[in-house]
């Protein structure tokens, strides 16, 4: 409305100042020819004279409004000179005070501001920003980004009359043209897809959630993204945000440009999963085992169970009962050492190997099978033994500890140790050396003992034995070989076992068998070697 008044105002002013300057030019001939016309009349003062002229009152103040009113005339004249002569420059510029797109163009051309337009536009340029925080930049130079012009600066000089020049002192006009580009989509494609993010060598596929045992205990693993671009939808979203001068674009805002997985971390099935594995692998079994402990938990039972097609932990239970019996078969192996040679001090003969016998660890295997595949099922937390059919008394001193029975079936001798501390010594009687009826070597435990034992031999088919010896003092350590006393013997040492030996029990002098049946019980390890080569007889 103020400007729509100016312009009113502006015309009004305007044209009283051209009428009152064609009025003053008229009156300022008639005034002229007025004063002209009396001085040409004579003024007579008598006959023959000429007449005084005389000059008339107010003559000099009227010349001198004359005089000013041609200045003044003079000066509107000149302004408007000026005024029309400033119409016509901005008849082809633009007023002053004129903005457009944020550029002054106070007294230019249309064609200076296309220029300038066109140099902001060839500083174009777009900074991608890719996964990572990566960013690469297209310049504008390099994709034939250019400016075009659509006649809108052109409208806006057409949409200012020249000869309203003066209001740009007074009043600003924004103004906003529309900057048209164009670019060589070929070249953008050409740049866009040499970048490194958009080689198929960098981009790394995402992953799905997946259910693992990590830190004991079965848990979901939370999925990867990865950077796997789809390149056509980042070359549509590029070109339309350099279609439109964006100067930032950022991938990850471009739907579905990245390759996502399909199983998340919060997955309800994947968490199920884990819960279910956790509560079947939840039992405990650590085993006290002469060598130390160990435990049986889900960091081992994991490795039971196997995988399915979609790579799902499942349990199959012929393989599980599998990896039990092998799990107890393992510790066996490392635990068992009855039969198995040991160092050991003999009484003057220093250190020795012995081996063989029934003495030591073994584990009965079938049934601690059988009890823990019960533990498991139950989740049994536990801390227990193995179940033995064997074990040794001690783990000292390799197991025999410091109380024992040492006999040398070559030197034909018993030592028993109570403590460390020799307390019975003797010759003894072996058995007879042939193949048959000769003491085997090894480490043994007396199963128990009795008073007043018959001992029989072999049941003949008449139904008599091969030999009936009663004796006081019976001490079974080796199936039917034991300890007992042998009254019947002449003498006992030296070599007479070869010829003249027993049965395979060892012989003894009365009142040693009696002290040993005193001091023995079935912990004390019997430990029988061969400290010489041997063959047999017959």
């Amino acid at each position: 409305m103020n400007d729509k008044r100016f312009e009113e105002g502006l015309e009004e002013q305007s044209e009283k100042a051209l009428m009152e300057s064609e009025s003053g030019i008229e009156a300022q001939k008639a005034e002229t020819q007025a004063a002209a016309e009396e001085e040409e009349k004579p003024e007579k003062n008598g006959p023959g004279q000429e007449a005084e002229i005389a000059e008339p009152p107010g003559k000099k103040h009227k010349i001198f409004k004359i005089v000013l009113l041609v200045i003044i005339l003079t000066a509107v004249a000149v302004g408007i000179g000026v005024y029309v002569g400033y119409a016509n420059y901005y008849s082809g510029r633009f007023f002053e005070g004129t903005v457009i797109n944020q550029i002054d163009c106070s007294g230019l051309t249309v064609e200076q501001v296309e220029d300038i337009l066109a140099e902001k536009v060839e500083d174009y340029s777009i900074e991608l920003t890719f996964r990572g925080d990566a960013r690469e930049t297209l310049e504008g130079e390099a994709i034939g980004y250019e400016y075009v012009s659509d006649g809108s600066v052109q409208a806006i000089k057409d949409g200012q009359k020249s000869w309203k020049w003066i209001k740009g002192y007074f009043i600003k006009s924004n103004e906003q043209a529309t900057v048209q580009t164009r670019y060589d989509e070929e070249k953008l494609q050409q740049q866009l897809y040499s970048l490194p993010e958009l080689q198929e060598g960098n981009m790394t596929p995402p992953t799905d959630a997946y259910v693992d045992y990590l830190d004991g205990r079965f848990q979901v693993v939370a999925e990867t993204y990865g950077n796997t671009l789809d390149k056509d939808l980042v070359l549509e979203a590029v070109k339309q945000a350099v279609g439109s001068s964006q100067r930032e674009l950022n991938a990850e805002e471009i739907g579905n440009a990245y390759a996502a997985p399909a199983l998340r971390q919060e997955d309800a099935g994947l968490n199920q999963q884990a819960a279910q594995l956790n509560e079947l692998v939840s039992a405990s079994i650590t085993y006290e085992l002469p060598t130390g402990s160990q435990t049986l938990d889900g960091n081992i039972m994991k490795d039971w169970l196997m995988r399915d097609e979609a790579g799902n932990y499942v349990k199959d239970e012929d393989t599980w009962n599998q990896h039990i019996a092998q799990y107890v078969a393992d510790m066996a192996a490392a635990v068992d050492t009855v039969g198995t040679d040991r160092q050991f001090q003999s009484t003057g003969l220093g250190e020795i190997t012995v081996g063989g016998g029934v003495y030591g660890w073994k584990i009965d295997q079938s049934s601690e099978i059988r009890q823990l595949t019960e533990e498991l099922a139950n989740r049994t937390v536990t801390t227990r033994e193995p179940v033995y059919k064997s074990r040794e008394v001690t783990t000292e001193n390799n197991g025999f500890g410091y109380t024992y029975v040492e006999i040398d079936l070559s030197r034909q001798h018993l030592w028993l140790y109570l403590d460390g501390k020799l307390t019975v010594e003797s010759d003894i009687v072996s058995g007879k050396m042939t193949k048959k009826r000769y003491t085997p070597a090894g480490i043994f435990r007396m199963y128990y003992k009795q008073r007043d034992k018959v001992l029989r031999g072999e049941k003949k088919a008449d139904g008599t034995y091969e030999y009936e010896t009663p004796v006081e003092f019976w001490m079974p350590f080796n199936g039917g070989i034991g300890m007992h006393d042998a009254e019947w013997n002449p003498y006992f040492g030296g070599t007479r076992y070869i010829n003249s030996g027993s049965h395979g029990c060892i012989n003894l002098p009365y009142r040693i068998a009696q002290q040993i049946y005193e001091i023995m019980n079935t912990d004390i390890p019997i430990i029988c070697y061969y400290s010489q080569p041997y063959g047999f007889i017959g």
